[in-house]
């Protein structure tokens, strides 16, 4: 009985191995990373161009503008989670894509003193993925494209509107490179 279970299972692993979906790892500078991130993709399936994607990305960012207070430095993890769906056949495919990020940053801030002020903060910030990808079967992976953002609004415990991430109306450009199995 044994040895019929192993030979059935024999037989059927080459067909689950070529039937397994598409998945990767890749790093992400810029776009919905904001500066660095390292991404999980995958199919939902092996005969669809559907998707998803999730990451840990780490920013550091000296804009004033991240958010509405103006801090010198904004620096902390997010964590963007997206579907996409890739056009095309082959190696070659536009991916377009929809999804969100989750993010909590420490920004730093001098008073009038001139002494460091250090504070917390959270924000999410929804984005588009519209690009291309290199993506064989097996092997390595290329992402270029642009990630419009904007940035979603919050209400502290009062039900006072907070912007949290002040990202509207941006286009962060984004390259990526990894590897697919």
């Amino acid at each position: 009985m044994r040895l019929k279970h192993l030979l059935l299972f024999l037989v059927a692993l080459p067909n689950c191995l070529s039937a397994q979906r598409e998945q990767g790892l890749f790093l992400k500078l810029f776009g919905a990373s904001t500066t660095i991130g390292v991404h999980y993709d995958t199919r939902f399936n092996d005969h669809t161009g559907w998707g998803g994607r999730f990451g840990l990305c780490y920013t550091n960012s000296k804009s004033q503008d991240f958010f509405e207070s103006a801090p010198e430095n904004t620096s902390g993890w997010s964590f963007p989670v997206a579907v996409n769906y890739l056009v095309g056949k082959g190696k070659h495919h536009a991916e377009i894509g929809l999804g969100v990020s989750y993010g909590l940053y420490k920004c730093k801030y001098h008073d009038k003193a001139g002494r460091e002020i250090l504070q917390d903060r959270t924000g999410a910030f929804g984005f588009l993925d519209l690009g291309y990808r290199y993506q064989p079967k097996h092997g390595v992976m290329i992402r270029a494209g642009i990630n419009p953002g904007v940035a979603l609004g919050r209400h502290d415990q009062l039900g006072r509107h907070d912007h949290g991430v002040d990202r509207a109306a941006v286009i962060y450009p984004y390259i990526g490179i990894g590897y697919n199995f």
